[in-house]
């Protein structure tokens, strides 16, 4: 018995998983990303009061 694995290879589906893989990459370091900015702008502005 043989089994036919038929995938349509078309350039929309390449298109579509490209495209969600980039989403969920980006929900999944969007939230880090902005912790990070926020430590760097508590980092600045405690040194700009230190200076002061």
């Amino acid at each position: 018995m043989e089994f036919a694995v038929c995938y349509d290879h078309s350039g929309f589906d390449l298109a579509r998983s490209l495209f969600f893989d980039l989403t969920a990459f980006l929900a999944l370091t969007t939230p880090w990303a902005i912790a990070r900015l926020i430590e760097i702008a508590r980092e600045d502005g405690a040194a700009g009061l230190q200076l002061a």
